[in-house]
């Protein structure tokens, strides 16, 4: 399957990634692992890399890292399977539903990151979010219309933000805590539709980013342009 990210910032050029599935593991148990090829940009700059889902649900397992020499950086969510749950939150036409979510990221990149201040452990963010469903619509994408898609509207905030180890009671770390924070309090807004012609994958999303003066409100759009089926 491939996608194509275009954003609305002034300057920014269009890229376009390309996601392949296969069978694997992720931390010993079956996983579908996606792998990711990014054109245009570098995949650091966009914050993707392989990245691993229950092969069941669809549920976000855990990702590799993108930076240079930080392979071994994952994120892990509680519950894992948030998605789903927060697609069934929604479920009815007309329905509305809030969940609470805990990203944990580890690995070297962290530990590298607040070497500095004594080290950490983990990085702890906590995120609530709100899902409302609307009608069913058709959804028009590069790659074809998907009739009777399902179309939710999701809005999320940053609740909390914590580094775990040693930096944690760094001073330093206090007078920076309230910068790191603000960066993720930002409101966002998404607009997403789903359809069982691309399982785990969104054929089209609409994402609006409201950011502080002079840059305002930035939309990101990602839509399907093409869906390559391996044969069985």
């Amino acid at each position: 399957m491939t996608y194509r990210q275009t954003s609305s910032i002034s300057g920014s050029a269009p890229y376009t990634v390309k996601y392949d599935f296969s069978s694997g593991t992720y931390k010993g148990a079956a996983a579908t692992v996606g792998t990711v090829t990014v054109t245009g940009v570098t995949a650091a700059s966009v914050g993707l890399s392989t990245f691993y889902l229950d092969p069941v649900t669809g549920a976000a397992l855990g990702q590799d890292a993108v930076a240079g020499g930080a392979n071994d950086t994952v994120t892990t969510y509680e519950p894992a399977d948030w998605q789903q749950r927060l697609t069934n939150a929604g479920i009815v036409n007309g329905g509305s539903g809030k969940i609470a979510v805990t990203a944990t990221i580890t690995g070297k990149s962290v530990t590298d990151g607040f070497a500095a201040l004594g080290g950490a452990t983990a990085i702890v963010i906590k995120y609530e979010f709100a899902i409302n469903r609307d009608p069913n619509e058709t959804v028009t994408t590069a790659a074809g219309s998907f009739a009777n898609s399902c179309k939710f509207r999701v809005e999320f905030q940053l609740k909390d933000f914590q580094v775990q180890g040693p930096a944690a009671s760094s001073p330093l770390l206090a007078m920076t805590l309230p910068l790191l924070q603000s960066s993720f309090v930002v409101p966002t807004n998404v607009s997403l539709w789903t359809t069982n012609a691309v399982p785990f994958m969104l054929p089209k999303s609409v994402t609006v980013t409201t950011l502080p003066a002079p840059t305002g409100a930035v939309t990101t759009t990602q839509e399907l342009i093409a869906v390559t089926k391996a044969a069985r």
